[in-house]
């Protein structure tokens, strides 16, 4: 491995764009490698639960670097791929790099190529974060593993993108967001004197963390990513984006900023995304 800094992302996503370029069959001897990783009758589980994540990312990391909807025509193989790697729900840092590789098929692939994957990406998201919520609640301490508070932030940042990102890039998120986040703040809610009986996903986690909304920083801007630091050291680092989320509501955003065109929406991602990145360069 070659010690890389943020700042050097984009210069090794040319390298290894290059790389791939010149042999067609590297992507697919890694794909392979990943589908037909196994931990063996007498391997350590955490052993092949690290294996298995370190091939997971640098499966994505191949299709980030490369050209848009280039592995269009794998797509089916990588959902096999990342099928079988949810099914370990006890490796928090597997089900981590397929989060990630969820954001990099958003941004790498066309919306159609991997319009399959939605159904699977939204349940695992609503997964996820439902056993966040109900471990808020039934947890005093909130103590975790540096794993899991990984998994959990990574989980929340492909809610974030998905909130951020146009319309015409994740049609089928559009249709499926109110169940995740609310349109509107909390406040004008209760003015028009909705439904209480219903609640979004993030505002009832929101209510779990039991805070409000004082800082000023915890206000979304549009067009611009939340979360954007690589690691957490305790999910109360998590609590200001669902506070700002439901307290401010999917388009309540700050009233003086402007959007952002959508490629300067999708360099800010690329940034974050480098950063995760670091480690496999």
């Amino acid at each position: 491995a070659v010690v890389s800094t943020q700042s050097t992302g984009a210069q090794w996503r040319v390298i290894i764009e290059h790389l791939i370029a010149h042999d067609s069959l590297l992507f697919q001897d890694l794909l392979a490698r990943v589908t037909s990783a196994s931990g063996g009758l007498l391997g350590s589980s955490e052993a092949f639960y690290n294996q298995k994540a370190r091939l997971i990312k640098r499966l994505t990391f191949t299709i980030y670097c490369c050209e848009y909807n280039q592995y269009a025509k794998f797509i089916s193989k990588i959902q096999e791929c990342f099928v079988e790697a949810l099914k370990l729900t006890a490796a928090h840092q597997v089900v981590r790099e397929v989060f990630l590789g969820f954001r990099v098929l958003i941004l790498r692939m066309a919306p159609g190529t991997f319009s399959p994957l939605w159904p699977i990406m939204l349940n695992e998201l609503y997964g996820q974060l439902v056993e966040l919520r109900e471990f808020l609640r039934k947890q005093s301490d909130w103590e975790m593993s540096g794993k899991a508070l990984s998994m959990y932030l990574s989980v929340s940042k492909l809610l974030d993108m998905a909130l951020i990102l146009p319309a015409e890039m994740i049609p089928d998120f559009q249709v499926h967001h109110w169940s995740f986040v609310c349109d509107r703040p909390r406040e004008e809610k209760s003015i028009r004197k909705e439904d209480p009986s219903f609640e979004c996903l993030v505002s009832e986690i929101s209510y779990v963390f039991d805070t409000a909304l004082e800082d000023e920083s915890w206000v979304r801007e549009n067009g611009k990513p939340f979360l954007t630091q690589p690691h957490i050291r305790a999910i109360r680092e998590l609590q200001p984006f669902f506070a700002s989320l439901s307290s401010r509501g999917l388009f309540g955003s700050s009233q003086v900023s402007e959007v952002p065109e959508s490629s300067t929406t999708i360099a800010l991602i690329e940034d974050s995304l480098d950063e995760e990145y670091i480690d496999l360069v």
